[in-house]
């Protein structure tokens, strides 16, 4: 009688052991089919389901979602985001299939890969940055950014080219009395990176560590000529004279002639201001006096010509790359640079209404930059002085005098 207490007990242990056992096997097979579950709904509602990337279908359709928002989106996304309006960011691609011969991929498209470039030029966006939007690695981006870029600088040729000195400029108050001028031409610093040994040569003489470009542009804002590459402590005077010597070389037609600031030599095919008079516009703006002297109203009439260089350094800027140093090698740095010009010229072809909405901006920055006032003593002289173009600025600034007086009356 004394053991079956002890059965009983034994036997109510072992059921509900079996009981915890059977409820443990239960829990299991409903998680595992709550995963089955899962992931049958999750395959079924994967073209819809953008966050996941179980395979590169799904990511591929992840990226030609990005792209669509920024060149099939709005219109102002397209341009805020590529610099370029939707219609011409289609014209850029179609002319690097058929002039470039840039094709695409099965994975990546031509579309693709304009779009991250101009990413990096227009905003200095990281690859690293890419990578974790188009969910490719910096090695694919790497090569298709170089691709992309070679493609954009043969075309340099077609886009930035001299101008032809038979066609009649349009007719512009500013220009009046240049009429034989075909344009501008300025010397323009860019930030670059450069290796802490070759860093003294890249030193300009504001201490900033820069290459200097040379830019000569008509009256309508567009680069005829571009020669980056130069050392920043390289003089404009020197930069010009090796302009005019190289292979590619730029020349000037006879009878015509550039606007250039008083860093430059006034000599055949180059006009320069009278020195040791205002000149700046900003000079003008701030003393409020009209001029009073023939070289005070040449200067003023030749600072607002020539001011037209300054506008388009402004606007080419706007690529957010040329404002910042970037990571990549100098060669690279100043393939970058010609890529811009011929961006720059692409889209002031076709979309000079939206341009102009910045123009407003560049003006405002020129008009905060301090006055530059050079130096004479440290100038290399590329062109030697003539007495015939001293004379012919003579003769160009009393025409203007003896005009402006008899307006007064």
């Amino acid at each position: 009688m004394s053991k079956r207490p002890l059965d009983l007990v034994s036997c109510i242990s072992a059921e509900k052991k079996r009981r915890k056992k059977r409820r443990l096997l239960l829990a299991e097979l409903y998680l595992a089919m709550v995963v089955v579950v899962v992931d049958y709904v999750h395959k079924e509602r994967r073209p819809r389901d953008l966050g996941a990337f179980s395979d590169e279908e799904h990511m591929q359709t992840f990226r030609k979602y990005l792209l669509k928002n920024l060149y099939e989106g709005s219109e102002v996304t397209c341009y805020d985001e590529l610099r370029l309006t939707k219609r011409n960011f289609h014209d850029l691609c179609n002319m690097l299939r058929e002039r470039c011969g840039l094709c695409g991929s099965v994975f990546v498209d031509v579309e693709e890969n304009a779009a991250m470039l101009l990413l990096v030029l227009g905003h200095g966006t990281k690859m690293r940055v890419l990578r974790g939007t188009y969910k490719r690695s910096l090695e694919i981006i790497s090569r298709l950014f170089s691709t992309v870029l070679s493609a954009i600088i043969s075309l340099s040729g077609e886009i930035i080219k001299l101008p032809d000195p038979s066609v009649q400029p349009p007719e512009d108050y500013k220009w009046k009395w240049f009429e034989h001028a075909l344009g501008a031409l300025d010397g323009c610093h860019v930030d670059v990176c450069i290796d802490v040994a070759a860093q003294g040569r890249y030193r300009n003489r504001k201490q900033q560590i820069t290459t200097n470009m040379l830019g000569a542009c008509d009256r309508n804002m567009k680069f005829v000529y571009v020669l980056p590459g130069w050392e920043g402590s390289s003089s404009n005077s020197r930069v010009l004279r090796d302009a005019m010597s190289c292979q590619d070389a730029f020349v000037v037609p006879k009878g015509k002639y550039y606007l250039v600031d008083a860093g430059y030599t006034n000599g055949p095919g180059f006009l320069a201001p009278y020195r040791s008079t205002r000149y700046h516009l900003k000079e003008w703006a701030a003393s409020q006096q009209q001029p009073k002297t023939l070289k005070e109203l040449f200067n003023l009439r030749h600072s607002r010509a020539r001011n037209v260089v300054e506008r388009t350094f402004g606007s080419w800027k706007k690529w957010g790359i040329l404002r910042n140093q970037s990571i990549f090698k100098i060669e690279d740095q100043i393939r970058i640079i010609i890529a811009c010009c011929v961006l720059h010229n692409f889209a002031r072809d076709r979309q000079r209404e939206m341009d102009d909405m910045l123009l407003q901006e560049v003006d405002n920055e020129i008009a905060a930059t301090p006055v530059d006032i050079l130096d004479d003593t440290n100038l290399i002289r590329n062109v030697q002085v003539t007495t015939e173009r001293n004379n012919f600025r003579d003769q160009l600034a009393n025409d203007m005098f003896a005009d402006y007086q008899a307006r007064l009356g």
